[in-house]
């Protein structure tokens, strides 16, 4: 097998992973981070996909003895007036790395034990130590300058990873950045000293509050610590200016009355911290012999707790992807092809789900300058023409009414729903099985929908095979699959297929298939966990389209897709 030699940027989430998962796939791999660790960091919430990677990576036992927070859930007071609703981590565990919970963690505490980890695989680890430049001009090397007790020396290696974070080194010098225009936020957040204040299915949950001003963040820590952010427009930044971080904090937190009141008489035990400038993407990801990883190639905003998510995604993606490479250098453009658009849809997904959830609490919050910013409610909207998940929203279809903005809004308000408690205030009488119904009923409601299809039409003439890449779960190859695709290129890349299936598909562009018969004829071929999820997923995709007895078209809500949740695993 050959190996390569890869230096990677920064010492976080991304960068660890990214080098347990090269040493566990045999190349050799060098850490250069500017800080000294421990060192702190905000982000403090994960997601069951994070533990899920942690857990194949054989990290599992230091993870549970660091007896972090469990994380059940997360539970938002979301909207003016709105019964509080819970996202369920709870999940069928269909294979031992599959997670019904995630964790809360200290980040200095966290990333020490990554790090420590990565050292004591092997892995050369230089902490002090600044990259100050990156030469990727030649085309089979990558040159490194780095400082370290005031001393510059240069690097050389097959491939880099900057996983180096918002102050990327690499990204700067590319100008890959771009800012988002619909995401204009910044935070400000700070600590208290508070005993959970529940007990049962809510303990260990994470609390987002809608106000006025934005929303807060309260994140549960060990030590009856809590964090809680403030996520405001960045307009206040002249407020900030004119009270302090401290005074500001502290008169904008008064006004959120349903985050204070969980609070209680806690008191602020730790400094103010301001971040401004968060919500970015890049134009590209990888090229050449580069990879951009975590919050060194994008960051949407800390709704839904997916940054370390994303950044261990990433990691394990493109030190994959440098195997691949190494092993196979004639699929060079191909691997690099897959990370960029693998990871550009994932950071889209996040994109679109946290501009629903903003988009309908705008809709019940006072129509503040907060609030009416994060409204899309035209099809037109100039800060969204980056983003391909709104071009497909707004695509002109008369007869698909889920292509529209106000559809878009009631995705939102149907994952709302599933998660709806019974009661408006929190309290231990909260159980995870009160969420069953709605989940029944919405499975139900679904599936009466599907079994209305007594016509399938496929899009275009030809039913395809094309090779898509998927990481391989355990080994943590990049290995080549085949997807369903169609001449005109539209695919759905999902769920891997083999020519068997693709006959399947072919003759529905012949007969007339109903959706019972191509499920049966999916369960058959082996598919019966996934055959009702291949067809939804091939009809959001454009290449399925289904019709009742009367040749009505059956319209399927498209569903807003979060990696990392359930078994939402891209890796």
């Amino acid at each position: 097998m050959k190996r390569s030699k890869v230096a990677i940027i920064g010492a976080g989430p991304a960068g660890c992973v990214a080098a347990l998962t090269l040493n566990k796939l045999g190349h050799e791999v060098e850490i250069f981070e500017k800080g000294q660790f421990p060192r702190y960091r905000v982000g403090e919430s994960f997601l069951p996909g994070t533990l899920s990677i942690l857990n194949r990576l054989g990290l599992q036992d230091k993870i549970d003895a660091a007896d972090f927070v469990k994380k059940p859930s997360a539970t938002f007071l979301w909207g003016q007036d709105q019964a509080p609703w819970t996202f369920s981590f709870a999940t069928p565990k269909t294979a031992p790395w599959v997670f019904g919970h995630a964790i809360q963690v200290k980040r200095e505490e966290f990333d020490k034990l990554l790090l420590d980890e990565v050292r004591e695989r092997g892995v050369t680890v230089h902490e002090g130590a600044a990259v100050t430049n990156v030469d990727i001009s030649a085309a089979d090397r990558v040159s490194l300058t780095v400082r370290q007790d005031d001393i510059s020396r240069v690097i050389e290696s097959d491939f880099v990873i900057d996983a180096g974070g918002a102050g990327s080194p690499l990204a700067r010098q590319l100008k890959a950045r771009r800012y988002d225009e619909f995401y204009k936020n910044f935070a400000v957040w700070s600590y208290f000293k508070r005993k959970e204040p529940f007990e049962g299915d809510l303990k260990g949950t994470t609390y987002s509050i809608t106000f006025e001003d934005g929303w807060v963040w309260m994140i549960p820590l060990k030590g009856d610590i809590y964090s809680v952010g403030l996520v405001v427009d960045r307009s206040k930044s002249s407020e900030v200016k004119e009270l302090g971080p401290e005074e500001f904090y502290r008169q904008t937190l008064a006004k959120a009355t349903r985050a204070t009141e969980i609070l209680g008489e806690a008191e602020i035990i730790d400094e103010v911290r301001i971040v401004h400038d968060w919500s970015y993407d890049s134009d590209h990801f990888s090229a050449d012999r580069y990879f951009l990883c975590g919050d060194s190639a994008c960051f949407t905003d800390p709704l839904f707790s997916q940054g370390v998510h994303l950044a261990t995604q990433s990691g394990v993606s493109a030190a994959s992807a440098i195997d691949r490479i190494t092993q196979n250098e004639d699929e060079f453009e191909a691997v690099h092809q897959w990370y960029n658009r693998s990871y550009r849809e994932t950071y889209e997904q996040y994109h679109e789900f946290l501009a629903s959830f903003y988009t309908f609490a705008s809709f019940t919050e006072p129509e503040s300058e907060f609030w009416l910013k994060r409204r899309i409610s035209e099809s037109d909207d100039a800060r969204l023409s980056r983003k391909q998940w709104f071009d497909k929203l707004v695509q002109d279809d008369p007869e698909n009414p889920t292509a529209s903005v106000a559809d878009f809004r009631d995705r939102a308000s149907t994952m709302i729903a599933i998660g709806r408690h019974q009661r408006k205030d929190l309290s231990d009488e909260f159980s995870e099985e009160e969420l069953n119904i709605a989940r029944v009923r919405w499975i139900s409601d679904l599936t009466k929908q599907l079994n209305r299809i007594t016509r399938l039409e496929w899009t275009g003439e030809e039913v395809l095979l094309k090779p898509y890449y998927k990481v391989e779960p355990l080994s943590f190859r990049l290995e080549q699959k085949q997807v369903l695709t169609n001449e005109n290129g539209l695919d759905m890349i999902k769920f891997p297929v083999e020519e068997e299936h693709r006959e399947i598909f072919q003759i529905v562009t012949k007969e007339q298939v109903g959706y019972k018969t191509l499920i049966k004829q999916l369960n058959d071929s082996g598919k019966q966990e996934v055959s009702s999820q291949i067809v939804i997923r091939l009809m959001e995709a454009g290449l399925l389209t289904g019709y009742d007895k009367n040749d009505n078209r059956v319209v399927v809500q498209d569903r807003l897709r979060f990696d990392g949740v359930g078994t939402e695993y891209e890796v």
